[in-house]
C-alpha cells in the first residue's frame, strides 16, 4: 500500500470519528431555549378556617398543631373526651365540667382531671392573665359571656353556643364542631347514637299515643323555695322527647319558682330531680313544711336522680342518646326492658370512651 493511499484511509478514519463525537454531543446537550425542570414543594398550611356553631369563621391551627385546649363550657370536656380520646390536651375547663360528672368514670375516661387547672374562671368570667399562663393554642366557649375579654389575646376562640333547646340537635352540634375542628371522622358520631337511640324508643312511644303521663323536672329545692324547669328549655325537651307532658311547661324559664300549692295542682305522674340527689327525700317525704306524699309521682314511686356520667344527663351533652332511652325506660314501665337498656348501655361506654362497664360502675352512674 502506497504512501498516498494510507493517508487518504487515515484522513476518512478522522472525519467519521470526529462525526461520531458529534452526533453524540448533539443527543446529550440540551437547548439552550429548553427551561430547567424544577419540582414543585407544596407547603403544608400551619391554620385552617372553620365555621362555629354562631356562624363566625375563626382561623385554628390544624389538628397536628393543637396541643393544649382550655374549655369553658362546661359540657365540652365530655364531648371532647368522646371524639378527641387524647384528653392530655385538656390544659383548663371550668370546674363544672368536672362536679358535673361522675368522678368514677371521669377517673377512667379523663386520669388527668384532678391536675386540670380550673382555677382561672370565676363564674363564667375568665381571669384572662391567669388563662394566658396556661398557654392555650385554642379557647371554647358557649355564649358571648364566657367570651369576655377574650377578643385581644390573640389565641382562637371557638363559640359553641346555639339558639337552640332541643337536646338531640345541639348534642349532636357540638359533636360535629368537635370532629371538624380536630379532623376525625364520622364513626361512632353522636349523630348515629342518636339515630340508634330514637329507633329503640319509637315502638313504646307509639304505644303510649296521647295516654301521656304529666311530670316535672325539678332544678332545686333547698326546703322553702322550690324551682322547675319550665317550656322550651331543656329539661321541657327531655319530658316531651319521652312522651311526658311538662305541667310547667306554661311557665318560662329554666328554674321558675313555684308553690307547694302549684306542685299539688299539677299532681305529676313522674318527677325528675335534675340535681340528681333529693329523690329518696321526696319519696320519703323528708321536706320540712313540703307534704309529698300527696303526689302521684311519689305514691307510685316515680322519682327519679338525673344519673351522671361524663356529665349530667339532663343537660344536652355526649351521654344524651342514653338519656332519651333510660327516661322512657322509666316513664312507661314494661315497654324496655332494664337487662336490655344495661347491654345498650354498657356497649356505648364502650363505643364512645373506650371504656368497660361493670355492674358497680353502671349503678354508681344511674343513683348519682
Amino acid at each position: 500500500m502506497n504512501k498516498k493511499y494510507t493517508l487518504l484511509i487515515a484522513g476518512l478514519t478522522f472525519t467519521l470519528a470526529l462525526s461520531g463525537c458529534n452526533k453524540n454531543n448533539e443527543e446529550k446537550t440540551v437547548p439552550e431555549n429548553k427551561p430547567a425542570v424544577t419540582e414543585s414543594v407544596e407547603t403544608k398550611s400551619e391554620t385552617k378556617k372553620i365555621v362555629d356553631l354562631t356562624g363566625a369563621e375563626v382561623e385554628i391551627p390544624v389538628a397536628e398543631n393543637i396541643n393544649r385546649v382550655v374549655i369553658i363550657a362546661p359540657p365540652l370536656p365530655a364531648t371532647f373526651a368522646s371524639v378527641v380520646k387524647d384528653t392530655t390536651k385538656i390544659v383548663g375547663s371550668h370546674p363544672k365540667g368536672f362536679s358535673n360528672a361522675n368522678p368514677e368514670i371521669l377517673e377512667l375516661i379523663i386520669p388527668n382531671w384532678k391536675d386540670i387547672n380550673t382555677s382561672f374562671i370565676d363564674g363564667y368570667t375568665s381571669n384572662v392573665e391567669e388563662l394566658m399562663n396556661l398557654k392555650p393554642d385554642l379557647i371554647l366557649v358557649y355564649g358571648d359571656t364566657q367570651k369576655e375579654g377574650l377578643d385581644k389575646v390573640g389565641v382562637p376562640v371557638v363559640d359553641f353556643f346555639q339558639n337552640d333547646s332541643r337536646n338531640e340537635e345541639w348534642s349532636v352540634k357540638i359533636d360535629e364542631l368537635m370532629r371538624d375542628i380536630f379532623e376525625k371522622d364520622e364513626s361512632d358520631s353522636l349523630k348515629e347514637e342518636w339515630k340508634k337511640a330514637n329507633e329503640i324508643v319509637k315502638e313504646p312511644l307509639e304505644k303510649v299515643g296521647e295516654n301521656k303521663k304529666k311530670a316535672i323536672m325539678i332544678n332545686s329545692n333547698d326546703g322553702g323555695i322550690i324551682a322547675v324547669r319550665g317550656g322550651n328549655y331543656y329539661g321541657d325537651d327531655w319530658l316531651v322527647k319521652t312522651g311526658l307532658i311538662n305541667c310547667a311547661s306554661g311557665t318560662d324559664g329554666d328554674g321558675v319558682q313555684v308553690s307547694m300549692e302549684q306542685i299539688y295542682e299539677w299532681n305529676p305522674d313522674v318527677i325528675y330531680d335534675f340535681g340528681g340527689t333529693n329523690a329518696d327525700k321526696y319519696l320519703n317525704n323528708q321536706f320540712d313544711g313540703q307534704d309529698w306524699s300527696k303526689i302521684n309521682a311519689v305514691k307510685n314511686k316515680q322519682v327519679y336522680n338525673m344519673p351522671r356520667g361524663m356529665f349530667n344527663w339532663g343537660a344536652p351533652n355526649a351521654d344524651s342518646p342514653l338519656t332519651l332511652v333510660w327516661m322512657t325506660m322509666n316513664n312507661y314501665e314494661g315497654t324496655i326492658e332494664e337487662d336490655f337498656f344495661k347491654d345498650y348501655m354498657f356497649d356505648y361506654y364502650e363505643r364512645q370512651y373506650n371504656i368497660k362497664l361493670n355492674d358497680e360502675l353502671y349503678k354508681s352512674i344511674l343513683s348519682n
